[in-house]
């Protein structure tokens, strides 16, 4: 049959009052095993250490850094090139760590990286803030061997960062030297293909142009002086021609040779111009036809005024006049004049052909020109940087070589710990004693449902189901009085 279920706490403590011996015994026994076993575990100890984060010393604006990421994630990097196995092996041999183990030595790294623990330390109030600081610990059983084992540890964060600072440092300044090595190739080769290009179009060049306009408009100038004076002096060959044809045809006379009359001047400086004009205008020019007019109007007045020769002037029979050696002096220099002039003329001629094709291949050299320099520009831009970056990585390797950039400082060194962080005597102690009682409460739990004395009225209702109509009290035998309650009692008699 189940026992009856308990209704008021007031049974619970009347079966404590029952059972207290089963309580108690349970309780003592296992706290005193709790303190004894825990004073028999091994003793482990911590030590700690505390480095900060200092910023660089030189000024960012002098001297900008060229380490990236951030410090937590190079404090990342730097842990697990501490914590890899042939650092901790140096370190396990060095102090003789583990050697009291049964560990095989991976098993021993292995321990000693579950042994250290590194937190980063971040401002709480603000948001995203870098690591400021952090702790190094390490626990051990020999408090001393725990300070130095911490204390090397806090060294070889120290030095690790920076030799990494120094080696991304140099490794930076070696990229933008390979960089830069590659844009001097290719400023050199864009200046050779300039300097090629104005070799090859020397002449033709955009900035050679005003220069063209100007030898052009003094070639035409000079062009047009030759004309004139090869205008000038063929009209004067004719003159002497056509008087030497004159005196061949005077036929048995001889008239001797007279200067020309004013009116003849005049008529053959008409026709030199004329001549010039025709070779410089259209025939619609306005000078041309004004030069025109005028040499026909000079010819009629000249017909009108020659005077009819007389027979009578001829100076023999059979004789016929020779021209002076003045006059055939002056047509031999004018041939040579009209000949050199007309080479002169053809070699201005040729050069103002060859300024014109210059002036024509203008755009052309101008585009190629202009695609040139601007790949020159963007080339010696990528140069001038490249070079500044080289200037300011050199400066910041130098700086890291220094220790004048970011380092890890210890603020507080490595602590000798004078009280074990395990095991906490308190706590096993207070945990055997609860696990005692715990144990008791059950033990007496257990007896107290398998006794099977009916102990109050709500038993006798609960097991007969028949109300109680009368109890009996419990009544316990006379104690035998004492001597002295006796000799009390008779006295009072």
């Amino acid at each position: 049959m189940p026992r009856r279920p308990i209704t008021s706490p007031l049974e619970y403590l009347q079966i404590a009052r029952r059972r207290w011996i089963w309580i108690v015994a349970p309780a003592v026994v296992i706290s005193g095993l709790a303190v004894a076993g825990a004073r028999k575990l091994p003793k482990v100890y911590q030590s700690e250490a505390l480095i900060l984060v200092e910023p660089q010393k030189v000024p960012a604006d002098f001297v900008k850094p060229t380490v990236s990421g951030d410090v937590s994630e190079r404090l990342e990097s730097i842990e697990e090139q501490i914590l890899s196995r042939t650092q901790l092996s140096q370190i396990i041999q060095k102090y003789g760590l583990y050697r009291d183990s049964s560990l095989s030595p991976d098993g021993q790294v292995v321990q000693m990286q579950s042994d250290i623990q590194v937190t980063p330390i971040v401002n709480p109030e603000q948001r995203d803030a870098p690591v400021a600081a952090f702790k190094i610990t390490y626990q051990g059983r020999d408090p001393v061997l725990v300070q130095q084992v911490t204390r090397d540890l806090s060294a070889l964060f120290i030095s690790e960062n920076l030799k990494a600072r120094a080696a991304q440092a140099q490794g930076t300044e070696a990229f933008i030297d390979g960089r830069l090595a590659d844009a001097d190739q290719q400023l050199q080769a864009v200046e050779a293909q300039l300097r090629q290009l104005k070799s090859t179009y020397m002449g033709s060049l955009p900035e050679q142009e005003t220069a063209n306009l100007q030898v052009m408009s003094q070639l035409q100038s000079v062009t047009q002086s030759d004309a004139e004076a090869l205008a000038q002096a063929q009209q004067q060959k004719t003159y002497l021609t056509s008087l030497n044809q004159a005196v061949d045809g005077v036929a048995n006379a001889y008239t001797p040779l007279t200067p020309p009359s004013a009116a003849e001047q005049a008529l053959h400086k008409a026709q030199s111009d004329l001549a010039v004009a025709e070779q410089m205008y259209t025939p619609e020019h306005p000078d041309v036809i004004r030069l025109k007019a005028q040499v026909k109007a000079l010819e009629l007045q000249q017909k009108a005024a020659a005077p009819a020769t007389p027979t009578s002037a001829k100076t023999g029979a059979g004789a016929k006049p020779q021209l002076s050696p003045q006059v055939q002096g002056q047509i031999a220099l004018l041939n040579e004049e009209i000949q050199q002039r007309t080479k002169d003329q053809a070699a201005t001629q040729a050069k103002i052909a060859q300024m014109q094709a210059r002036i024509e291949r203008l755009p052309e050299v101008e585009e190629k020109l202009s695609n040139l320099t601007t790949a020159y520009n963007a080339a010696k831009a990528n140069d001038d940087s490249l070079r500044q970056k080289k200037d300011a990585a050199s400066m910041a390797a130098a700086m890291e070589q220094q220790a004048e950039g970011e380092e890890f400082r210890i603020v507080d060194p490595a602590s000798l710990p004078q009280l074990p962080i395990s095991p906490n005597l308190l706590r096993l102690d207070g945990l055997g004693a609860a696990g005692g009682v715990l144990l008791g409460l059950l033990l007496a739990g257990v007896v107290e449902m398998r006794d099977p004395v009916i102990r109050s009225e709500a038993d006798v209702l609960y097991y007969t189901q028949v109300p109680m109509l009368a109890a009996l009290p419990d009544i316990q035998p006379p104690r035998p009085r004492t001597r002295f309650l006796r000799l009390t009692a008779g006295g009072r008699q």
